[in-house]
């Protein structure tokens, strides 16, 4: 099981130049790529897609290219003496008081290789994106461990609460006959009700209150969750699968309370409910 949520980050020399290609990826629907760097023409940028696309299934994925300085950490230091002199003759003949600092000459240092550097292919930075997908991909898996412990802890307290709605459930026909019952005994001086009538209400208020089978199939959604935390050790995603057995497990959530007529079984299905959107928020984040 892998998250959404990652990052990493390469670095790689192409000739006097350093590039550093940093991969930064959030939750989505689907997998979404978005390349930026004034280096990368458009040949580049479809194999960097391409690449990207091969070892992610999910996520909104942001890669950039940036330059950072020169490779070794290598100086051309005839270069900063000529750019320092030629602003120098520009501070005189403007006559400005304040004599040119380094930080002035890096910065129109930096701004001239960016314009006149080399253009990068998709060799010069292969290596770079693979090693920053292989960082995503590594902090993903991360993630996504810490994710399934919260997740399976969250099951087992779903798992618990539905226990208790099916312990609650089974006797709710009966109290429900009970309750009707003293009902009509306190209308009986007034009210005749035969008792072939009033057994037929309490079987039709039975069938009505019956959720045996919102609760099978609460078990049976639960058992297919835990069945894809079981396997969150494979690569394989299961987001989408997660997403689905959510949305089923709250549909039957929604029916037993709306059929149950109980104040204590209404407040099981609202704390199953408030516990089964903990799981969805978590589960969004799942690749």
């Amino acid at each position: 099981m892998n998250s959404m949520t990652g990052f990493g980050r390469a670095a790689v020399a192409v000739g006097s130049r350093r590039f550093v290609v940093e991969v930064r990826s959030v939750n989505n629907r689907g997998v979404d790529v978005k390349v930026r760097g004034r280096e990368v023409d458009a040949a580049c940028e479809i194999e960097i897609i391409r690449a990207v696309r091969a070892a992610v299934e999910r996520g909104a994925v942001s890669i950039s290219l940036r330059e950072d300085g020169v490779a070794g950490g290598a100086l051309n230091a005839d270069r900063v003496r000529a750019l320092h002199g030629a602003l120098e003759a520009v501070r005189q003949e403007l006559g400005l008081a304040a004599p040119v600092e380094l930080a002035t000459v890096a910065a129109f240092l930096g701004e001239a290789g960016t314009e006149t550097g080399p253009g990068i292919t998709w060799e010069d930075l292969r290596p770079a994106v693979s090693e920053a997908l292989a960082g995503l991909a590594a902090m993903r898996a991360r993630e996504g461990a810490a994710l399934a412990v919260d997740l399976r802890a969250r099951l087992q307290r779903l798992q618990a609460t539905v226990q208790a709605i099916a312990a609650a459930a089974g006797s709710l026909p009966t109290r429900a006959a009970r309750r009707l019952e003293e009902r009509l005994a306190a209308l009986s001086a007034e009210v005749a009700v035969e008792p072939a009538r009033l057994a037929q209400e309490i079987a039709v208020l039975a069938e009505r209150l019956d959720v045996s089978e919102e609760l099978v199939r609460l078990e049976t959604h639960l058992g297919h969750l835990g069945g894809l935390l079981e396997d969150s050790a494979a690569p394989a995603p299961s987001g989408r699968k997660m997403d689905f057995v959510i949305q089923e497990l709250g549909r039957e959530l929604n029916t037993v309370g709306s059929k149950v007529q109980d104040a204590e079984l209404a407040g099981l299905v609202i704390e199953g409910k408030a516990e089964l959107e903990k799981i969805r928020e978590q589960a969004q984040n799942i690749e």
